[in-house]
């Protein structure tokens, strides 16, 4: 390495500066190649953990729907009369009539149902009852219900028992099976028998058609981890090793180079379980990897031959003149350049560089006395046509005019108006006390009510002890804007009421102010919190804004926080200290900063 350096050492200058320009952008293009990389993987596997998680969570409802509604039947089964009074009849006439009576009840089941293959009733004097698609004997129900019956799991907080195997059919078939028991409906805890269906699951079909896919296996995995469903039939039944993994109802994790995502169904002991190789979640970014390898490559070589060429004939001559342009840079328009031992060729480069130097100061002062000039003249302007005393005495003729004419809703609209312009003039002065920051809000209502045909309700608890605070202008108006256009939707028609209290802790004082508009959900709560302290111009007296006015003047420790109230609204809690006094030139230049 040091012979290495030691040669470096004695090369040319343009050399030097080739190396370091190639070494750079060599470095550079592989930060930028291992930055997209990763992001590009990251992004596919996000897209792809968003797929599956979709998928498990259609397919989880789906499963969810066809359980509740099996549940459903089931009861509805065993709750019939006529399936009640066969079960507990001992005459052996009558039982002929309420078997029949029964018959046809488990009969119009099976043709309401398309995927039932048979229903059964088995009673506990070894009384039976079955419809079916195909004979008792062919899907061998008397041999199997019994046994099949008492392994199950309950897979709810009810009785109801389930398996999904192919132990009915002579194995030729997998298939849903429900054991419901049936209890006398007059007198508790007193079992009568026992309820069998045997269902072909449309959603476990869905789950096998969702593994085509020779990289992707999707499962139905119960609580205790026992395989119910899989494309792999010999799984079916046997327990998996990463049970403890599912701590959540929804979630993924990776485990022996395979990312697993699961997914509970709700109200029942299941978990939807989709595996899929790691390498399978890359596989879709290895070709935009290679692409942008390539194309970064080309545009590589191509930069170090421009460079090359550029620092081979301009940077040496041009050296004298960079640094002379990095001075200006600093902020030296003096700068000039000494023409001597130039060359030829750069003398009227140098002559040139020194007359734009003359004539951008000349400019610059030029520019300077015009934007001041252009800036009064702005002002002027805009001084003149405000005029605030004539905006105040044009509303009160108007005021005074409605009120002779007996039009007390123009009066009271135009009187809250001129109170809102004048609190929101207030003199030039960028804080004012609570007490007329409030006087403003309840001015904004009054307006606004006249605007909505008085929707907007409003409560005030206001701690006296506390109104003399300062306060940035326009601080609770545009909050309370936000809980009228986007909380209440006033623009629908709907009603709503707006709850501003103040209380004095101390040396701070607390503003809450809520509402019982539509609400947002925690995590947006959440955002909204996280975000309050980003400021962006083009938001104006908005949310942001209004909590990083506060922050100017006050500190980080003051401002604004977020929460969900009980009302299902959203309450805004203002904290500031309890200051009677700011200079407002003072917060006047800091926002103007901002």
């Amino acid at each position: 390495m040091k012979q290495w350096m030691e040669r470096i050492s004695k090369w040319k200058f343009d050399k030097k500066i080739q190396l370091l320009v190639t070494v750079s952008i060599i470095v550079t293009t592989l930060i930028v190649l291992v930055v997209s990389t990763v992001s590009t993987v990251n992004s596919m596997k996000k897209q792809s953990i968003e797929l599956l998680q979709a998928q498990n969570s259609t397919t989880a409802e789906n499963f969810r729907n066809s359980l509740d509604n099996y549940k459903k039947l089931a009861i509805a089964t065993v709750l019939d009369s006529s399936i009640q009074q066969y079960l507990k009849e001992n005459d052996p006439v009558e039982s002929v009539e309420y078997a029949k009576n029964a018959n046809n009840m488990l009969s119009s089941i099976l043709n309401m149902h398309s995927n039932l293959n048979f229903i059964g009733i088995v009673g506990n004097r070894q009384n039976y009852l079955y419809k079916g698609e195909q004979t008792i004997y062919k899907s061998n129900f008397l041999r199997v219900y019994s046994l099949d019956s008492k392994r199950c799991k309950t897979v709810n907080a009810s009785t109801i028992k389930m398996s999904y195997n192919n132990a009915y059919f002579n194995g030729k078939q997998y298939s849903l099976n429900i054991y419901f028991p049936i209890y006398d409906t007059n007198q508790i805890m007193r079992e009568l028998g026992l309820l069998c269906i045997n269902f072909n699951d449309p959603s476990l079909q869905q789950i096998r058609e969702y593994n085509d896919s020779e990289n992707l296996d999707t499962m139905v995995i119960d609580t205790d981890g026992m395989i119910i469903s899989s494309k792999d039939t010999e799984l079916i039944g046997n327990n998996i090793d990463y049970i403890a993994e599912m701590k959540h109802t929804q979630g993924y994790f990776t485990k022996d180079g395979n990312m697993y995502l699961y997914q509970r169904v709700k109200d029942w002991k299941y978990f939807v379980v989709s595996s899929v190789p790691m390498l399978e979640l890359y596989k879709g970014s290895i070709r935009t990897i290679f692409l942008m390898a390539f194309i970064m490559l080309f545009l590589v070589l191509i930069s170090l031959l421009v460079v090359k060429e550029v620092i081979k004939k301009v940077y040496r001559p041009l050296d004298k003149v960079v640094c002379k342009m990095d001075d200006v840079a600093s902020g030296s328009l003096k700068t000039r350049i000494n023409v001597e031992h130039m060359g030829e060729d750069f003398v009227k480069l140098a002559e040139g560089f020194n007359s734009m130097m003359e004539e951008i100061q000349i400019l610059m002062e030029q520019v300077k006395l015009e934007q001041h000039q252009i800036e009064q003249i702005r002002f002027n302007a805009l001084q003149s046509q405000i005029q605030p005393h004539f905006l105040y005495n044009t509303l009160d003729c108007i005021h005074w005019q409605a009120m002779a004419e007996g039009n007390k809703e123009v009066s009271t609209l135009v009187k809250a108006l001129a109170k809102y312009y004048r609190i929101c003039l207030s003199g030039g002065h960028d804080v004012i006390s609570l007490k007329m920051e409030l006087e403003h809000v309840r001015n904004y209502l009054i307006i606004q009510n006249m605007r909505y045909d008085n929707i907007i309700g409003s409560e005030f608890s206001i701690d006296e002890s506390a109104t003399d605070a300062k306060i940035p202008k326009l601080t609770l108006q545009p909050l309370v804007e936000n809980s009228i256009y986007h909380g209440m939707k006033v623009k629908e028609g709907k009603t709503g009421t707006v709850f501003i209290r103040v209380l004095r802790k101390q040396e701070n004082v607390l503003i809450t102010l809520a509402d019982t508009g539509t609400g947002m959900s925690q995590q947006q709560i959440d955002e909204m919190n996280a975000q309050l302290s980003t400021y962006e111009e083009s938001f104006g007296y908005g949310v942001r804004n209004v909590n990083k006015r506060i922050q100017l003047l006050y500190g980080e420790e003051y401002g604004l926080y977020y929460l969900r109230n009980e009302s299902g609204g959203v309450t805004v809690e203002i904290t500031l200290p309890y200051v009677t006094e700011v200079k407002n030139d003072v917060l006047r230049g800091e926002m103007i900063n901002v």
